[in-house]
């Protein structure tokens, strides 16, 4: 398990919870092996030799194969349990957070929230578990053994390491092709959302054989990936069960040798030759489900990717109050070789804070930890946010308002627009002006135009929190005169304002800035 996959499911308290009990379970199930191996080889061996007080171990065995089948039918069923909260939870944070702050593709969300989530059942559930079971088992029954037979142990610490070294070597390959798997549904995915986008431009041109075709081919694709997944599984399989049979003869044979010479008790012999398959067994099971859970862990990888805001950010949390927005000096790394950093600030209402840096340096990172740091503060803030890459809700331009405000009337809409320079007379159908999702629109709305009708939305409740990222892309000169006007005139009327631009020419002399640093690690 790489460290950021594992720091991710560290960072929920439901996935900390798993990790945990799985660690303690190990240990309880490794106790369970041992006992069930020195009970069953203890009464074997009395009823040979005719040994006294052989009914009571095989009422204790009894006793404990119920206790292990209790156990591991109730603990399998806890961790699909916990993995199904674990997945409802990722699914509200992504829907929540991440679909509405980042510019992923939403047929990437989609795949993601859908066949991505589904197929963590495996790796949460299953693999991770046994993982930490692969890492006690192993290490608690050989010492048993050194304890009865060190020859025996110095075999299963020899051949031990054969089983995830061949393991390792066929990962890698299996991780190749999931990422490719991944990457083939995501093209199919997108490709496929095109075509519907444009499928009556198609139809009009006689072109949508053709994109049915490119689509089938897609899919075919796509299939042969996920053979290619399914052969390296079976492979896999075969050479880590020849790989654990053949390190149990060893310890077989060497043992049935010395037995034969009557130089081990047959009691130990017998101990050892029932714990040996439980030395190989966790390890070469927690193989097995690494191919079988191989969807998940890439899941896993592409949720990482989406929060490697959260995950990379070390820096304090932001304060929140009524009428201001504090932070101490702000550090993060927005990829493996950029690290932002930003100084010290506190906004107070009434004065603006401009945030200047080039492109790629963190400031929109910082825009939405602000965000995500005023919608937890749950204290029924009023924010008017403007992402850097504005989406409005398929629909009309009246609908954009009455999301916010069901009765809120065409005069005051006009109004709001009015103020951010976009009349009437600029749109065809007046307020029914169509939009499509992600802001694509029928009526070919300018990217200007989307901004403008952004920014009206986000001053139209009168927020007491603004937050724009790059309020003035895509305008021309006066159409920004406007934007900002509207912008600053809401702080000057007591909202707590934060503006981020690598635009110099909005910033005016007595506005206060701040420098995003951002270092080449």
């Amino acid at each position: 398990m790489k460290s950021l996959d594992l720091r991710l499911l560290l960072s929920r308290r439901s996935s900390r919870t798993l990790v945990y009990v799985s660690f303690f379970a190990a240990f309880v199930w490794a106790a369970i092996v041992i006992a069930n191996a020195l009970l069953l080889a203890s009464i074997i061996v009395g009823i040979i030799n005719d040994q006294q007080g052989i009914p009571t171990k095989i009422f204790a065995l009894a006793c404990l194969w119920i206790f292990r089948s209790i156990f591991q039918s109730r603990f399998e069923y806890w961790c699909s349990i916990k993995a199904s909260e674990i997945k409802t939870d990722m699914r509200i944070e992504i829907t929540g957070d991440i679909a509405a702050f980042t510019q992923t593709s939403p047929t990437i969300l989609s795949t993601l929230l859908i066949k991505g989530l589904n197929s963590l059942d495996i790796y949460l559930g299953r693999f991770i578990p046994q993982t930490f079971f692969s890492m006690v088992l192993p290490l608690l029954v050989i010492t048993t053994v050194a304890v009865l037979d060190p020859l025996s142990a110095v075999i299963a610490v020899v051949t031990l390491p054969l089983i995830p070294f061949f393991g390792a070597l066929i990962g890698r390959y299996t991780a190749d092709s999931v990422d490719k798997k991944w990457q083939s549904l995501g093209t199919l995915s997108n490709y496929f959302e095109d075509s519907l986008r444009g499928f009556v431009t198609l139809k009009i041109f006689g072109r949508s054989k053709n994109q049915s075709k490119r689509i089938k081919k897609m899919g075919d694709d796509y299939t042969g990936e996920t053979m290619k997944v399914l052969r390296i599984s079976f492979l896999s399989a075969f050479a880590l069960e020849l790989c654990a049979t053949i390190s149990v003869a060893l310890i077989a044979v060497a043992v049935g040798l010395r037995l034969v010479d009557d130089t081990i008790a047959f009691k130990s012999a017998l101990t050892v030759l029932i714990l040996a398959p439980e030395i190989y067994f966790p390890l070469r099971n927690s193989a097995a489900l690494f191919h079988a859970s191989a969807d998940g862990a890439a899941a896993v990888k592409e949720i990482a990717a989406l929060k490697k805001i959260e995950i990379f950010d070390n820096s304090a949390e932001i304060e929140i109050g009524a009428h201001f927005i504090r932070w101490q000096e702000w550090n993060c790394n927005i990829s493996e070789n950029v690290h932002a950093r930003l100084s010290p600030a506190e906004l107070r209402s009434g004065q603006p804070l401009f945030i200047v840096g080039e492109s790629g340096s963190g400031k929109s990172t910082f825009a939405l930890k602000v965000v995500n740091s005023l919608l937890e503060s749950h204290n029924n803030l009023s924010i008017g946010y403007v992402p850097q890459f504005p989406h409005l809700a398929p629909g009309n331009i009246r609908e954009q308002f009455r999301l916010l405000d069901r009765s809120a009337e065409d005069g005051t809409i006009i109004s709001a627009l009015r103020e951010v320079g976009l009349r009437m007379t600029d749109l065809s159908d007046g307020l029914e002006t169509l939009i499509g999702g992600a802001g694509e629109n029928s009526s070919e709305l300018s990217g200007g135009q989307i901004r403008k009708i952004a920014v009206a939305r986000a001053l139209f409740k009168v927020p007491n929190f603004v937050i724009a990222d790059e309020p003035t892309a895509d305008l021309d000169t006066e159409s920004s005169r406007l934007v900002m006007n509207a912008l600053r005139d809401r702080c000057n009327k007591g909202a707590v304002a934060l503006f981020i631009t690598h635009d110099l020419s909005q910033v005016d002399d007595h506005d206060l800035t701040l420098q995003m640093k951002r270092i080449l690690v």
